[in-house]
Order: structure tokens, then C-alpha cells, then sequence
């Protein structure tokens, strides 16, 4: 009987000097699970209620899953995503924390509750910060890619090619009405025609030409006969 008051005080002493504003680091992903173990006196705390509380953001501890209280040696008991296992050959509360999601982080930790009394802490804080899960997340919301809009460019070139042939075709014509105008007095329907029709004119305004030039010298010759006759 000494021998278990002896160790139980060796523990209460054990609890009450480690320090208790320090915190121990758990980083995980998503999806993951944490297992913690919280060793416990067995002389003591072996068919005490223990239990796994988290800190609110107005820091208080909540409980969030408890074993059963009474003369249970082996006590499991699981609510929702948060399994406590009693392993009393080996002195320790083993918790499981299943299925990990980012707004699981926070700071916990596991106790003995003895109620009206404060609970007596087994492990010191536990700070758990879970993380994304980086290969679920999709390959355009890890590397995103400026997309550009090929398909605008290549109507606004096909467009402009059009634009110009449909110059080109209506340029043709004009050049083939301003050919065959009147003025000009050219056909293009009819060039070998308005070729010699040229040559004849030509030929025409030559001979006319020297005619023009015979008849003046004769003139000029018989004014001159009859200025210097009898």
C-alpha cells in the first residue's frame, strides 16, 4: 500500500514539475491521421475517466471525446473522427485522430477528469497544424497558366485577308473600265483593230503632209516665173 501512495506521489510530483506552457509540434496533411499516447499512472488513473480536450479561441478547454467512467480496464470509445484506446499493460491512453482536415489545427491535449477539481494533465499541449493536401490539389491551381485567345487572332487575319481580296477584285474592274472609256479611244476587246487604225492615221497625216508641201513649193515656183517673165 506504501509502495503505491509512494508512487503516486512520485508522479503527481513528476506532473507538477514539468513545465507546462510548453508545447510539442505535430505538422500533417490533409487526410492523414494522428496517433498520440499519454502515459498515466496505473496504480492511480487506471479506472479514472480520462479524456481529449481541444482550446477554443476564447481559451478554454473543451472535451471532445471521454472514456467510460467506472471499473472498465479496457475502455475504447470513439466519437466521430477521435478514437481513445486504454492500453493498461502499457500505462498509456492511445488517441487516434482520423481524417485530418486544415480546420483540425489547433492545440490539444489529454487528461484525467476529476470533476469538481481541475483535470490533471498527462501530456503537455500538443500543437497540430495540418496543411492542403498538395497532389488533390488540381495541376491549373498549382501552376496557373496565362491562357491566350488564338482563336480571335486568327479570324481578325483571316478577316483581313478577305478584306484585301475583295479590294482586289473590285480594283479589276475599274482599271478595265477606265481602259475601254471613250476617251481614251482604246478597247481592250479590240486592240489589233485600234493598233492598225492607228498606223492608217498616222500614214495619212504623213502624206497629207508632203502634199501640202509639193502644193506650196509650186505655188511659189510659178509666182516666182511670172515675177521675173517678159
Amino acid at each position: 500500500m506504501r509502495t503505491v501512495r509512494l508512487s503516486g506521489l512520485l508522479w503527481m510530483f513528476f506532473i507538477s514539475a514539468a513545465p507546462k506552457l510548453q508545447e510539442k509540434t505535430y505538422t500533417q496533411e490533409e487526410g492523414q491521421t494522428l496517433t498520440l499516447d499519454c502515459p498515466f499512472s496505473r496504480e492511480l488513473y487506471l479506472y479514472s475517466q480520462k479524456a481529449l480536450q481541444r482550446r477554443t479561441a476564447g481559451g478554454e478547454f473543451v472535451t471532445l471525446v471521454k472514456t467510460e467512467k467506472g471499473s472498465v480496464m479496457y475502455n475504447e470509445v470513439q466519437v466521430g473522427r477521435y478514437y481513445l484506446e486504454q492500453i493498461p499493460e502499457d500505462s498509456k491512453l492511445r488517441i487516434h485522430m482520423a481524417d485530418l482536415q486544415v480546420e483540425d489545427s489547433g492545440l490539444y491535449r489529454c487528461v484525467i477528469l476529476q470533476p469538481p477539481k481541475d483535470p490533471v494533465i498527462l501530456l503537455r499541449p500538443v500543437r497540430l497544424e495540418v496543411t492542403e493536401d498538395i497532389s488533390s490539389t488540381p495541376f491549373s491551381d498549382k501552376y496557373p497558366t496565362q491562357s491566350f485567345i488564338l482563336p480571335s487572332i486568327t479570324t481578325e487575319v483571316q478577316s483581313m485577308l478577305h478584306t484585301s481580296s475583295r479590294a482586289v477584285t473590285q480594283l479589276l474592274p475599274m482599271s478595265t473600265a477606265s481602259l475601254s472609256s471613250p476617251g481614251l479611244g482604246v478597247d481592250p476587246t479590240q486592240g489589233p483593230d485600234v493598233i492598225r487604225i492607228s498606223l492608217i492615221s498616222i500614214v495619212v497625216c504623213v502624206v497629207c503632209g508632203i502634199l501640202s508641201k509639193s502644193l506650196v513649193f509650186t505655188i511659189l515656183l510659178v509666182v516666182t516665173q511670172r515675177s521675173f517673165g517678159p
